[in-house]
């Protein structure tokens, strides 16, 4: 598990690059005169009369460093990866289209970009930069100023120049002392990432001609070394809360990894760069067959191929380029370079994954664009959910709940616990639990069977002191389905122009014609199950059939008698569930108190939980999974 404690910046190189910018002078130009001042690497006469036409004129001829845009072998700026363009500020799109035009025309030679745009774009962001906003809009403004300081030298008075160098040098001074750490909002989390840690390395790694700016590379190292441990896991997952910025942590991750590989002690410890391995293998594991990132922004943009080549390139091996190539859309699959990376035959990585510091799990049945996928963000007591079934997505948003006792609301009590994580060849498994007022609990099972197919959704109301119990939840449906109910019998069909999966409510009667219990209906975009029992505990599971070619076929499901000692129990001690769904058979028990020997089926079980399917012609059960 990651830590989340910082330790305070005090290694040598950063505290003699604070010394050299506090001493004698505030603005980084005031010593541009001096010898010391400059590397060898600079051109000789930079201190001087005619100093500046050899400096531009050095920028606009040297070939390294190379700009980034060539290191990733695209034209349009790496800024822009992992970033929806239309959630970002005017002034932020403008300069970003700024940097584009300038690398544009740089490929071909002299950039013919006026001098007046470049001035007066560059102008407002120069007035504005005193604020120091810790936020991305910001960040981004910095890097692609910081990118562009090479290209526009020719184009702009010397004075301008500097005074754009002077704020960018500014901005990192102060960005070395703001907080960092996963308990951070994650907007500011990335900020700080890209301020403290990708802005110095940048700046180090354009300018290495400059002594106090190539010395920043130690303050970038130890900040994004940093932020890759407080972050992540120790495994490259981040928090549930960072999900939403996961992709462009990633983006700036992999544009500081590109750079790092081009100096000599690179852009963060080894450790780290381990963790940044595993982040590229998490970021796929959690993206979509479209390239969107599950649970990220509602408009989140789909990986762009120079992105995702370049992950994989820097920070991907042949497990994860056979991974890529085998769930993304054909598009988008086909322009993955593996660099001798991978073959379509390469094994892969693991397809499921889960982190209870992270509050974070991903369940794939196999790397295949058609195979079902789940990722499930329980970092917060709002649960969320995105399920896909191939390139359909079914559920999109948090799963919500609310449980009644005597008609009196029971309230959470902190946050989820994971009870169980269990993952073979069979299924994948997660429980969770939060604790309720009045001493009761919500345990939360879900369940995705991988040759099966199907999933397994259930709540489950325990220790309580007994009454009328109600509990109803909402599973958010993708905008794009709907749920339609059969008539003569309570499960349904989730549509999307055609049969994407099947509901099976096990708890209630197949047939509408008994009332009895609950109701399974869909309202405002959102699939809800309701029951009722009188009890100390209840038990509200869905199956969803996840095997389209299944939905024609007929299905049913029953709700088995449970016995102990001869004595059939009631449905507050254990629950039993059968059923059917074409020629697919599938047997689920449950125990709602302590575990005890009993029997439904001819079967006895002393477990807690059992999943397991029924082998035709013998009727004999096969264990998917059981829990002691």
């Amino acid at each position: 598990m990651a830590t989340t404690t910082k330790p305070s910046r005090k290694g040598s190189e950063a505290s003699e690059l604070n010394r050299e910018a506090n001493a004698g002078a505030e603005e980084l130009s005031d010593s541009v005169t001096t010898d010391r001042f400059w590397r060898e690497a600079a051109p000789q006469g930079l201190v001087g009369e005619g100093a500046w036409a050899i400096w531009s004129g050095h920028l606009a001829k040297r070939r390294t460093p190379r700009p980034l845009t060539q290191l990733c072998g695209t034209t349009a700026s790496p800024l822009s990866w992992g970033i929806t363009l239309g959630e970002l500020s005017p002034r932020t799109v403008e300069l970003l289209a700024l940097l584009d035009q300038l690398s544009a025309k740089s490929a071909q030679g002299k950039s013919h970009v006026a001098s007046e745009t470049i001035e007066q774009i560059l102008a407002g962001w120069l007035e504005g930069s005193h604020a120091l906003p810790q936020t991305i809009d910001f960040a981004l403004e910095c890097l692609a100023v910081t990118h562009a300081l090479p290209w526009i030298a020719e184009a702009v008075l010397a004075e301008f120049w500097w005074a754009l160098l002077d704020a960018l040098w500014q901005v990192v001074q102060s960005a070395g002392d703001w907080r960092s750490g996963a308990e951070l909002p994650p907007e500011q989390g990335l900020a700080q990432q890209m301020l403290s840690g990708e802005l110095p390395l940048t700046l180090a790694y354009l300018l290495p001609e400059m002594r106090p700016v190539s010395k920043l590379r130690a303050a970038a190292h130890e900040a994004l070394s940093e932020g890759l441990a407080e972050l992540t896991n120790g495994n490259g997952l981040v928090q549930g809360t960072y999900l939403s910025h996961q992709r462009p942590l990633l983006a700036c991750w992999t544009r500081c990894r590109t750079m790092g590989d081009q100096l000599k002690k690179g852009c963060w410890n080894r450790k780290s760069d381990e963790h940044f391995q595993w982040a590229v293998t998490h970021s796929l594991a959690l993206s979509s067959p479209q390239g969107t990132p599950l649970l990220g922004q509602p408009h989140a943009e789909a990986w762009t191929a120079d992105f995702l080549r370049t992950a994989l390139k820097v920070g991907g091996d042949r497990a994860d380029a056979s991974a890529a190539g085998s769930i993304f859309a054909k598009k988008l699959a086909t322009t993955i370079t593996t660099n001798g990376k991978g073959k379509a035959k390469d094994a892969v990585p693991e397809s499921s994954d889960n982190c209870e510091w992270a509050g974070v799990a991903y369940m794939r049945t196999e790397w295949r664009r058609k195979a079902p996928l789940l990722a499930i963000d329980y970092s917060s007591p709002d649960l969320r959910l995105e399920c896909w079934n191939g390139p359909q997505r079914l559920f999109a948003g948090t799963w919500t709940w609310e449980t009644t006792l005597d008609g009196k609301q029971l309230e959470p009590v902190g946050s989820w616990d994971e009870s169980c994580w269990f993952s073979d060849d069979d299924v994948d498994y997660l429980e969770l639990s939060m604790e309720l007022t009045a001493g009761a609990r919500l345990e939360r099972q879900i369940l995705l069977a991988r040759d099966e197919l199907f999933l397994l959704l259930a709540d489950f109301i325990i220790d309580t002191r007994g009454g009328r119990l109600g509990h109803r939840y909402r599973l958010p449906l993708d905008g794009e389905v709907e749920f339609e109910p059969e008539q003569e019998t309570r499960e349904g069909m989730l549509i999307a122009g055609k049969t994407v999966a099947r509901v099976l409510p096990l708890a209630l009667p197949e047939w509408r014609a008994d009332p009895r219990v609950g109701k399974l209906t869909s309202s405002n975009g959102r699939l809800q199950l309701e029951q009722e029992f009188s009890g100390k505990n209840i038990a509200c599971p869905l199956l969803i059939d996840l095997n389209r070619s299944r939905s024609k076929k007929p299905c049913t499901w029953r709700q088995l008698t449970v016995a102990q000692s001869l004595e059939i129990q009631p449905h507050d001690v254990a629950v039993g569930y059968r059923a059917q769904c074409g020629k697919n058979q599938w047997l689920i028990y449950r125990s709602l108190v302590e575990p005890a020997n009993r029997t439904l089926l001819g079967q006895n079980l002393s477990n807690e939980c059992l999943v397991a399917r029924f082998l035709a012609p013998e009727g004999e059960i096969d264990e998917l999974l059981e829990i002691e």
